[in-house]
């Protein structure tokens, strides 16, 4: 795929930035001739250059590698396999200019891909935007194109368990999106499988929701409820056998009903338990992540903070004005 992907993008980048480019990629540990050919360009055109990782760390990784390496006023970030169109790629970057964009996304329309695969992808992200903490946008991968500000931002967000795209979503500053239709995969097959996609998804759930943790409060508060409004209903009908629940009446089986409430208020007061558990991790989960309490986009006058992890982080200008990443 790499001689297709190289003979697309880098004509497209030319004419798009007038020459001010860099490719960088990221060779996540394949045991092909993926680094050979990437070297073979380097040495035809300097401005392609590559970072080989010692074995295969997944596409997360690869993807804060890619970033690490990366220096540019803006920068792409893209898979080679050339389903995220590189006619989309520039046109987030013209957006970015032209509209002073820190973020721009490549918002999935249409995708070329089985129904249950479809299916897949918008029930996680119908899921994670009503459970996520913060804005999630709809069918956003990882292709988009960012501005220095945001990659060292990202950058500077110490947790090692990283998915680009709600890191990217949590960080703020201004961004937009813009539809596309994610074309199939072209050359080769996607090692990218089910498994790894689950994973994937449990991840954002668990980074960026607490709500699996506060699962046990709500069930909990929902069960003692139903407990109290049960045992309620078992005492009317105990004293008034006329009103009984679904022809039943509790004098039948002296003691049944008595054992049933107790047994849910008893599981409800568990539930509770387990809750305020989930409470206090919830709690450490956060310090453990080290995320800071916010990002400073800009500030007007001579103010300084008395705490540098308050700071406004710079972005820096290096020469190269455009990186498209790739893996």
């Amino acid at each position: 795929m790499l001689p297709v992907f190289f003979a697309t993008v880098l004509p497209a980048l030319e004419h798009a930035t007038a020459g001010r480019w860099t490719v960088l990629c990221v060779d996540d540990g394949s045991k092909d001739a993926t680094f050979r050919i990437i070297t073979q360009w380097n040495q035809s055109d300097p401005r392609v250059s590559g970072v080989r990782l010692s074995r295969n760390f997944g596409h997360q990784a690869a993807l804060s590698v890619g970033l690490a390496y990366a220096r540019a006023e803006y920068i792409g970030v893209m898979d080679c396999d050339l389903q995220d169109p590189v006619e989309v790629l520039v046109e987030l970057y013209r957006a970015c200019l032209s509209d002073g964009l820190d973020v721009c996304l490549g918002i999935r329309g249409r995708r070329d891909a089985p129904i249950l695969l479809r299916i897949a992808y918008s029930a996680f992200y119908h899921i994670i935007q009503r459970a996520a903490d913060h804005d999630w946008p709809r069918d956003a991968g990882d292709f988009c194109v960012m501005s220095a500000r945001c990659q060292q931002v990202l950058l500077a967000l110490p947790e090692q368990s990283r998915m680009l795209r709600g890191l990217r979503s949590w960080v703020g500053f201004r961004q937009a999106g813009i539809p596309y239709d994610r074309p199939a995969r072209s050359h080769g097959t996607t090692k990218y499988n089910l498994r790894k996609m689950t994973a994937l998804a449990l991840l954002g759930l668990i980074s960026f929701s607490t709500v699996p943790l506060r699962l046990a409060s709500i069930i909990g508060v929902s069960m003692g409820l139903f407990s109290v409004l049960f045992g309620i209903l078992i005492l009317i009908n105990r004293i008034f056998p006329r009103f009984s629940l679904l022809g039943y009446w509790v004098g039948a089986n002296a003691g049944t009903a008595t054992v049933l409430v107790f047994l849910a208020f008893a599981l409800s007061v568990l539930f509770v338990c387990v809750g305020i558990l989930g409470e206090y991790l919830i709690v450490l989960l956060q310090e453990i992540k080290r995320r800071p309490a916010g990002i400073v986009a800009s500030v007007v006058g001579e103010v300084r903070p008395l705490n540098a992890a308050y700071g406004l982080l710079e972005a820096t200008r290096p020469p190269s004005a455009w990186t498209a990443g790739t893996r």
